[in-house]
């Protein structure tokens, strides 16, 4: 899975990623991303996670909105989104991590890597799941104590379907993808998008013993 990757994999991919990007007119890449791309300087302006990171064209290089470069991971999903959004619309339409193309086999570290420790850390905390959704996310009429989608990207939105414990279930928590995601983005690369979306999630409840509701 693409959360294993190492350093020089990341860097490959990056590389690979950086000359597709210098391939492509930024104008059509912005409006089938649904970006921003200011020609004066030559950058596109990507939401991610709530904050705008701006990416240079051609170089590619990936900063937050203070200037500090954005981590790998992030840099790389950014760069891939640019470059593979095919400007579908978002139809919210869930499906589950497995029924990604080519996901089926890689389930079983989905689940222990971004769905256990999502279901352990919210764990008594329905009413701060409450407020983080209606701080970040949009409601969906779905089964479930709190279910709302996060748009992590301009297209690319993550659905939080969290149920708190009862006499007979533990808390569980789950995350699903519009059925367009994989028009936007790898199916690698939305392993480790809900990744950082759920340890996210976990500083903004303060499951973490950070802040939050």
């Amino acid at each position: 899975m693409a959360i294993d990757h190492s350093s020089q994999e990341l860097r490959e991919a990056r590389r690979k990623a950086v000359r597709e990007l210098g391939l492509l007119d930024p104008s059509w890449m912005a409006s089938r991303s649904g970006t921003f791309y200011s020609y004066p300087r030559r950058s596109f302006f990507v939401p991610f996670f709530g904050e705008a990171y701006a990416v240079t064209y051609p170089e590619g290089a990936v900063a937050r909105e203070d200037g500090t470069p954005a981590g790998a991971r992030e840099a790389l999903i950014i760069l891939h989104y640019l470059v593979r959004a095919d400007g579908s619309r978002v139809r919210d339409q869930w499906v589950a991590y497995r029924d990604l193309p080519g996901a089926r086999y890689h389930e079983p570290a989905f689940v222990a890597e971004v769905e256990r420790p999502l279901s352990l850390g919210l764990a008594g905390r329905l009413e701060a799941v409450r407020k983080w959704a209606e701080r970040r996310a949009r409601p969906v009429d779905v089964p479930g104590d709190v279910a709302a989608a996060w748009d992590v990207l301009p297209r690319v939105p993550l659905l939080l379907v969290f149920n708190e414990a009862d006499e007979e279930f533990p808390a569980s928590a789950r995350i699903f993808f519009d059925v367009t995601a994989p028009n936007y983005l790898p199916t690698e690369d939305l392993s480790v998008l809900a990744e950082l979306a759920a340890l996210r999630i976990l500083e903004e409840t303060g499951a973490l013993g950070g802040g939050g509701s």
